[in-house]
């Protein structure tokens, strides 16, 4: 278990710590348990074998998907809370991947100024990120995470077993920021996630573990982002601009890492332009990350677009965008200013990686 608080159960114990935790903090309180529609019907039933406190406990269905992560949503949750007359006493365990993660730990934080919440994640991106650091948002918008706050939760409880629920795609999704983690902190972790045989869960378990110690060190370091916390954000900035570039047509599709590994194809790019980064270790990123990740297509006129969706990110500063950029395998430097015609190149670079042309030009149906 991390010692950092709040703790983080991680492993074969992790449930039963679970259980521990419930039985005596949460006896005759209120609970409550969301999910969507997947985790309700796959994690739901293990969860409740092995953590009997919850057998009791109302269950609250959201659609799967980022769409959920919408105010509209939150208004039927916190209704359906008040008309259950839950009290500031109650508690709210997130049975999920990031979405279920960031709009639970957000409608918790806002209903009566904040009740207890317990993240479960049952996704490898939960799991080693969305539920590790005490953020929770929603989207507004079409901007990803416009809304949100600083709120943790009572703990995180990680049981990999769960991902045996998931398809490649999502595993994948996952995975991104497990290679983020190596990239801006880890040689080591880099190096064996890349060469890990992504359907061997016994063989990714303790790599899970890892990234979601290294995510746990850097939040107890820096919880608020004022300074290391920053490091995490390397392939963000660009990431979430084309992940709500994606959302805003129903024929894309581009999961939050996907969206992340072209960030970090383009973020890669930069630090190599900018000469942070030698051209050696800028092809190795790239040729991993393009060759375990789906090309998404769209046009150089497109620019302009995620552009103006960077605009509101929340790591821009008298009008510059701030990046991470990598120093080398395994380091990096935060806050580099980078400008727009930068960025529009470095969205050139990726197009340019793109292994067909039809790809370049007509984005992912």
């Amino acid at each position: 278990m991390i010692t950092d608080r709040p703790p983080v159960w991680m492993g074969e114990h992790a449930l039963h710590a679970l259980e521990q935790w419930m039985a005596k903090h949460a006896g005759a309180h209120q609970l409550y348990i969301l999910g969507d529609e997947n985790t309700l019907a796959q994690c739901l039933p293990e969860l409740l074998a092995r953590v009997p406190s919850l057998r009791g406990a109302g269950n609250i269905q959201v659609r799967a998907g980022e769409r959920s992560k919408d105010l509209e949503v939150c208004r039927a949750i916190w209704l359906h809370l008040a008309e259950q007359h839950a009290d500031r006493q109650a508690v709210l365990v997130n049975l999920g991947g990031g979405v279920i993660t960031d709009l639970g730990g957000f409608v918790a934080a806002t209903y009566k100024r904040g009740i207890r919440f317990i993240h479960v994640p049952t996704t490898v991106m939960g799991m080693v990120d969305a539920a590790i650091g005490g953020k929770a948002a929603i989207d507004l918008g079409g901007v990803k995470n416009l809304v949100g706050s600083f709120a943790d939760p009572v703990a995180t409880c990680i049981h990999p077993p769960f991902l045996r629920t998931l398809g490649k795609r999502e595993v994948l999704n996952g995975i991104a920021e497990m290679i983020k983690h190596g990239l801006v902190l880890d040689a080591d972790h880099w190096n064996q996630v890349r060469r890990a045989p992504l359907h061997d869960l016994q063989v990714l378990a303790p790599l899970i573990e890892r990234s979601a110690s290294i995510k746990a060190q850097v939040v107890g370091t820096d919880p608020r982002d004022q300074g290391l916390r920053k490091l995490l954000n390397f392939g963000h900035t660009i990431g979430h601009a084309l992940e709500a570039f994606a959302l805003e047509s129903p024929q894309r599709t581009l999961l939050h890492g996907e969206a992340v590994a072209i960030g970090m194809v383009c973020a890669t790019w930069l630090s190599w332009r900018t000469g942070s980064l030698d051209r050696d270790r800028m092809n190795a990123v790239e040729e991993h990350l393009m060759g375990l990740f789906p090309a998404f297509g769209f046009e150089a006129s497109d620019h302009h677009r995620i552009l103006e969706l960077m605009r509101n990110d929340k790591k821009i500063s008298g009008g510059e965008f701030r990046f991470t950029l990598l120093t080398g395998i395994g380091s990096a430097q935060v806050d580099v200013p980078i400008n727009a015609v930068q960025v529009a190149e470095a969205l050139e670079h990726y197009r340019l990686l793109l292994p067909d042309v039809h790809l370049r030009h007509h984005p992912q149906a």
